[in-house]
């Protein structure tokens, strides 16, 4: 019952949520000429970059390399932002909490929907980028929410572990830097998951993002249906991530205004 009371607690501040959701990313293009058409923007020169640079100075055995980097970078791009915002959201909002009483749950949820949402403008991007270069795009793609949602539970369980633990120990928000770059290069970003030796192969799929982004690359690059299978046991354990985040997040959160 406390959980359920805790979800109705959230939907009574959803104007609030909304409101920290819009300052989140606002706040990122503050005083820019451009504003939120940086969203859009941002990939676009990204996607120019990457394919000057992989077509004339580096090569790849990838077919149409720059959109498979592409295609893969974003979704990690938006996983890495929720993690790196969403470790300091709680600390970095001492204010409001020493004021003003909300259930805490609306800092890191308000993270987690606003780097999903600008993930979903990258799409646009994508989308051109896949039509010009002749990869095209299928109706698999509309599959996509379904990868979103597994990769939106898995973030929002280490977020809720991570934003309360950085309250008492501030080490973890500098930690976090290094450990997202090594994260990185243990995913199929810049490789495919084939390029990976057979004899590390169950190891490296113990990586919970491999999975996710193995799905995005299906709906996208291979234009078939994704490993359900794989995306239903990351989904699984994310649920359980979420679980022990809400627990340590639910018994930490009594000192947040004490130790922020």
């Amino acid at each position: 019952m406390g959980f359920i009371n805790k979800i109705k607690e959230i939907y009574n501040y959803r104007h609030m949520l909304a409101t920290l959701v819009k300052q989140d990313i606002k706040g990122r293009y503050k005083g820019s000429f451009f504003g939120f058409l940086w969203t859009l923007l941002n990939p676009l020169f990204m996607l120019l970059v990457y394919a000057i640079v992989f077509q004339f100075v580096f090569k790849s055995d990838i077919e149409n390399y720059p959109i498979y980097l592409f295609i893969c970078l974003m979704p990690w791009n938006a996983f890495s932002n929720m993690i790196a915002t969403g470790t300091v959201c709680v600390s970095n909002n001492a204010s409001i909490l020493k004021k003003v009483y909300f259930p805490r749950e609306v800092l890191p949820l308000s993270v987690i929907i606003s780097n999903v949402i600008q993930y979903f403008f990258s799409l646009v991007i994508i989308f051109i980028a896949l039509l010009v270069s002749g990869v095209g795009i299928s109706w698999y793609a509309l599959l996509l929410p379904i990868v979103i949602l597994v990769q939106v539970v898995f973030a929002f369980g280490i977020v809720l572990i991570l934003s309360a633990a950085n309250v008492y120990v501030r080490d973890i928000q500098y930690m976090m830097s290094p450990i997202m770059m090594i994260w990185m290069y243990a995913c199929p970003i810049l490789y495919s998951v084939s390029m990976v030796p057979e004899k590390w192969q169950n190891i490296y799929r113990l990586n919970p993002m491999v999975s996710i982004l193995e799905g995005y690359q299906a709906l996208l690059y291979n234009k078939t249906l994704p490993d359900f299978k794989s995306l239903g046991i990351v989904f699984a354990v994310s649920i359980v991530i979420c679980i022990i985040g809400y627990l340590i997040f639910n018994k930490l959160q009594r000192r947040f205004a004490e130790e922020v």
